[in-house]
């Protein structure tokens, strides 16, 4: 659960707030030459209370924290893109890191836009879009994840390993431990095998939706300047922003079971006997 901000901070720490005590500060010391230190106290005392006034009210309005909250999810969406982009250098990067970075300054651009009063934008819209925006950030971080194995090279060990364990069992002269360990490692084999398929099926959906969901963005993004004022906007947008969802939420994966299901896949390809080792140990049994 995500925790509130602190209003009274938000108070204190606002630049209008800054403003008032650099300016009640300045007063003070004018007031002091006249006056002496009573002028400077005078004056402290008055900012004092007003304080105390503001941290009453302010915090309380809706407009206020309205405001307050706006700013800390803005704030989380910067943290978060920034790990995500550190993560994904991490991992080698990902060339749709550009893409990202562009549908981010459309993102600042509608922002913008939604701020005049005539147009029939919001922020609440931009919001979603900057949502999504983060969520395609997301995938890039997959894509940096996936993009360094090399699948056929995977693949095809994977059935030399279970051609080289049929031409043993074929062969026979085993006994019945010696087959059944055999028959083990192959369907271990088999098993990988169907996994790293089914992981190279994800890849491909993933670069689509990596390729197709900017150009839906910049769809958005043109419909807005073409007419910001219109009134049908906001249902031409929510119909844009179901496909950008629908987009992504075929292609999404979540990031840690990602890494979780990438390290099942080397483990499982290294966990059963090579064909060799398990030979030599069916021999060494024998004898």
């Amino acid at each position: 659960m995500k925790s509130e901000p602190s209003y009274w901070l938000a108070f204190l720490n606002h630049p209008y707030n800054i403003g008032l005590m650099t300016g009640m500060f300045g007063a003070g010391v004018l007031a002091s030459y006249p006056f002496g230190m009573d002028g400077l106290i005078l004056t402290f005392l008055a900012f004092l209370a007003v304080e105390v006034i503001g941290l009453a009210t302010v915090p309380a309005l809706p407009s206020f924290r309205a405001a307050v909250n706006k700013e800390a999810e803005r704030r989380e969406v910067r943290e978060t893109s920034a790990r995500l982009l550190a993560e994904i250098n991490q991992h080698g990067g990902s060339p749709h890191v550009r893409s990202y970075e562009r549908m981010a300054s459309r993102v600042e651009s509608l922002y913008r836009i939604a701020a005049d009063a005539s147009t029939a934008l919001s922020e609440r819209d931009v919001a979603q879009l900057e949502t999504l925006t983060l969520d395609y950030l997301r995938q890039c971080l997959s894509d940096s994840v996936l993009k360094g194995q090399d699948d056929e090279g995977v693949a095809d060990s994977l059935k030399r390993q279970i051609r080289g364990l049929d031409q043993r069992i074929e062969r026979g002269g085993l006994d019945a431990d010696e087959k059944a360990q055999l028959t083990r490692a192959r369907a271990e084999f088999e098993e990988a095998l169907g996994r790293q398929g089914r992981m190279a099926s994800r890849r491909s959906a993933l670069d689509a939706a990596l390729v197709s969901i900017p150009l839906r963005m910049e769809e958005v993004y043109q419909m807005v300047l073409t007419a910001p004022s219109s009134r049908d906007l906001s249902q031409l947008l929510e119909e844009s922003m179901s496909k950008l969802r629908i987009a992504e939420q075929v292609q999404s994966m979540d990031v840690d079971a990602l890494l979780a299901a990438d390290q099942r896949e080397r483990s499982a390809v290294v966990t059963p006997l090579p064909v060799g080792q398990a030979q030599r140990r069916a021999s060494g049994t024998r004898e």
